[in-house]
């Protein structure tokens, strides 16, 4: 699997902060940013998210994978329901008879799709900001995907509660984030020590 890119959490910060509060667009982008930034989730759950997948009462967030079919219960972080909430509050088109909670903010105001919808919120914050990807590395929400989960890793979250909360099969799917963390990948390394070169021997 090729590597993406991890920022670390200033220019995080950056990015979801980058859209403009004053417009429609802007409050809608910013929740998607920071739902994706602070849970992980894939674009295309994101876009598949519905009104009744979040339980305000509870703080919960419940879906259905998309890619894996599988059913995922996520915490409703206070940041983050105070950017939805903003947005359906003040951003979501009214009378649209639509169960996804971001819509086009243009007439159709239909759910939003993950390919080139996401694309565009993503790669519009990264120009805002000139927080810079390479585009080897990948780009857009992958990389607040993967910065996530290194800071899970950072904080030495065990990688089967980081394959969970990612909505991954199996913690084999986790593994490759490990690539990301230098400093317990360092850990892992050996030294020389008892190991002799040929030749070394007097």
């Amino acid at each position: 699997m090729r590597q993406v890119s991890v920022l670390p959490s200033e220019k995080i910060e950056m990015l979801t902060n980058s859209p403009d509060p004053e417009t429609v667009t802007g409050i809608r982008d910013r929740a998607m940013l920071l739902l994706g930034a602070r849970t992980g989730l894939r674009p295309v759950d994101i876009v598949a998210l519905r009104l009744q997948d979040i339980d305000w009462r509870q703080g919960r967030i419940t879906l259905v994978q998309r890619k894996t079919g599988v059913v995922l219960g996520l915490p409703l972080l206070a940041d983050v329901g105070e950017a939805i909430a903003d947005y359906l509050l003040h951003g979501r088109p009214t009378g649209v008879n639509d169960e996804h909670v971001f819509l086009r903010s243009q007439a159709p105001h239909v759910a939003l799709a993950p390919s080139n919808g996401l694309h565009h919120v993503a790669s519009s914050a990264f120009a805002r900001t000139g927080v810079g990807s390479d585009p080897e590395m990948g780009h857009g929400f992958r990389v607040l995907r993967a910065s996530f989960a290194t800071r899970m890793l950072e904080g030495e979250i065990p990688l089967s509660v980081i394959s969970g909360a990612l909505g991954h099969r199996g913690i084999a799917s986790a593994k490759h984030y490990l690539t990301a963390d230098e400093v317990h990948m360092r850990e892992c390394c050996l030294d020389f020590a008892g190991i002799e070169p040929r030749g070394a021997q007097s």
